[in-house]
């Protein structure tokens, strides 16, 4: 049993190095509709954001059909809304995110999914009391889970749309952080 798991990891180990030498490189950029998600009340409303970056398409099989894709991105997230004494609040939180999704191009047309490690790098709230950029009481890493569909030129251009969820809370019983994605994205050519 052993000499067989031993075999297996050197199959495995050989099969993604020689695929890994056509590991491409790509940068994307695009919009961020996002909100917090309180369990049992109503979702504020929605925000605009950026989100920017770069990635790496690790190809496990000889066709591109099947990759591993992780990224490391800047992402603009938050909510606004009214508050109980009157005026309103926005909240605008700063993320570096990492998503490490698996991807299937299927003649271009791209299905992915995976998890995604996001870390709190800054955060600003407004409210008629003031601003604030306190991190105090704050998650500073949060796990959540990406799906996205697009569609990939051969050329290297390619359209993302995602959804995001926060697997866990930003706060101790506070909310997640949810949002929608549109990106833009170009992978460039490998050797």
């Amino acid at each position: 049993m052993k000499k067989l798991l031993l075999t297996s990891i050197i199959l495995l180990t050989g099969s993604l190095s020689s695929q890994a030498q056509n590991v491409r490189f790509g940068i994307k950029a695009g919009a961020n509709y996002s909100n917090v998600y309180f369990r049992n009340i109503t979702r504020p409303e929605r925000l605009w954001g950026f989100a920017a970056g770069g990635f790496a398409q690790i190809p496990l099989t000889a066709d591109g059909f099947f990759s591993i894709q992780p990224e490391l991105l800047y992402s603009m997230k938050g909510s606004k809304g009214p508050v109980s004494f009157g005026g309103e609040y926005r909240q605008r939180l700063h993320y570096i995110d990492l998503p490490v999704l698996a991807k299937i191009n299927a003649s271009g047309f791209i299905f992915e999914l995976g998890p995604q490690i996001s870390f709190l790098a800054a955060a600003r709230s407004q409210t008629p009391n003031g601003t604030f950029t306190d991190l105090n009481g704050s998650n500073r890493l949060v796990l959540g889970a990406v799906a996205g569909v697009g569609y990939q030129l051969p050329m290297g251009l390619g359209i993302t749309l995602r959804y995001a969820n926060d697997l866990t809370t930003l706060s101790p019983n506070g909310p997640r952080n949810t949002l929608y994605q549109a990106q833009l994205g170009y992978l460039f050519a490998g050797k």
